[in-house]
């Protein structure tokens, strides 16, 4: 999610291009989503879809789709390459710093916490639940060696290290779990995403690009399939909702190649796209989220069917206008504190 904070040589261009932006905005909504359906509600049980199977698939379906949230932020980053700049790089450290500090102080003007330890850990960003920006972040340290490699290496060196890398990952991290990558969670995974995208920027594969769209549907909805029939039958949807399952790997490639086929360009999504970051800060922290599991949980308790999903999408998008509204103090802020330092 940094990825909108640290925009690469070919993305800082005064016109920005809206389908990214707005690709971003699609990517942390998934997060959202991610977030109300698996962090709050939790994917249904085997008693679920055998009480229910359409409500239930319906669940698991829209997780399945929303689950290349964060990869697809990653993937954003690699196909444009980061190439960072000291501004860029204060901007994003005053961006979390603001967010963090800031609710901190709420929180406790409002009494709803005391000054502790594990509070100042928080403001610091040193919480698991900040995992994305400890991540990129190593990431984002590596990426001049990961550059160099994509620049000097031939693409048949290229090839072979993507090959080892996801034979080795696939088979000793998400098929046998010997090797810890924290199921996606991890520098390492997001390195290989980073490089996987800088891959097909630069040696395109005509199929992923000709039949995106389809490609897309067609491994989510086998996903959302495998992992029903996985948790009706022996409990457990057989790790295919996680990030490094290889098969969504290769969807979230292809959902990036779509939009890159979008022709749009408006100031609105460049303005809302700018906000990504934030609002995965506010939301998820640990003194914002349990009111954002109450809002989930409500209309998980009076809503059905259609009505509930209708009603949740609102929610969200509720949510994500007013993280956007507390990021405009921040970037105005910004905006004064960084004219001073010129």
């Amino acid at each position: 999610m940094c990825g909108a904070a640290i925009k690469s040589n070919e993305m800082s261009n005064i016109q920005r291009q809206s389908n990214i932006e707005l690709l971003r905005i699609v990517s942390i909504f998934f997060v959202l989503i991610g977030h109300a359906f698996g962090v709050v509600l939790g994917m249904p049980e085997a008693n679920d879809i055998e009480v229910s199977p359409s409500t239930s698939f319906l669940r698991i379906l829209l997780g399945a789709a929303a689950l290349g949230g964060v990869n697809i932020f990653v993937l954003i980053s690699g196909w444009f390459g980061i190439h960072s700049n000291k501004r860029g790089v204060a901007k994003l450290i005053y961006q979390v710093a603001f967010l963090l500090w800031g609710i901190y102080a709420v929180a406790l003007l409002l009494d709803k916490t005391d000054l502790s330890l594990p509070g100042l850990k928080v403001s610091l960003g040193i919480y698991d639940g900040y995992w994305f920006v400890m991540a990129y972040l190593g990431m984002y340290l590596l990426s001049p060696v990961l550059n160099a490699f994509a620049e000097s290496a031939s693409k048949r060196q290229f090839k072979i290290l993507l090959i080892g890398f996801y034979i080795f990952q696939c088979y000793y991290c998400w098929i046998m779990g010997m090797v810890n990558y924290f199921n996606g969670y991890s520098i390492t995974f997001f390195c290989g995403l980073y490089l996987t995208a800088r891959y097909v920027r630069l040696y395109p594969i005509q199929v992923l690009e000709r039949r995106a769209w389809i490609i897309y549907s067609i491994i989510t909805l086998f996903i959302a399939v495998g992992a029903t029939i996985g948790i009706r039958l022996v409990g457990s949807p057989l790790k295919l909702l996680r990030y490094d399952n290889p098969l969504e790997i290769v969807a979230c490639v292809c959902f990036l190649l779509g939009f890159l086929k979008i022709k749009i360009q408006s100031k609105s999504i460049n303005t809302l796209a700018r906000s990504c970051f934030a609002v995965y800060i506010i939301h998820f922290n640990p003194f914002v989220f349990p009111y954002f599991r109450m809002g989930v949980e409500w209309i998980a308790g009076e809503f059905y069917s259609a009505f509930f999903i209708l009603f949740m999408f609102a929610f969200l998008a509720i949510v994500y206008m007013i993280c956007s509204l507390i990021d405009a103090v921040r970037a105005l802020s910004w905006m004064l504190f960084s004219s001073k330092l010129k």
